[in-house]
């Protein structure tokens, strides 16, 4: 349970880091296909989610 929460805690610092590449990552999806606004504002959160719980775990591992 103790790994879990220091996971989620780097995690949260990891957070303002990851929304820039999350970005990019998003603009070029939305080059590539046709999608709302709506849509790409998710990908953003989800791509940030993603990349952040990444390196969090990746410096948990490492």
């Amino acid at each position: 349970m103790q790994d879990i929460v220091v996971t989620l805690v780097f995690m949260m610092a990891l957070l303002m880091f990851a929304v820039f590449p999350a970005l990019k990552i998003t603009e070029f999806v939305a080059k590539k296909y046709t999608i709302s606004a709506k849509i790409q504002n998710f990908l953003t959160l989800v791509f940030t989610v993603v990349l952040a719980l990444g390196a969090a775990i990746y410096m948990k591992i490492g």
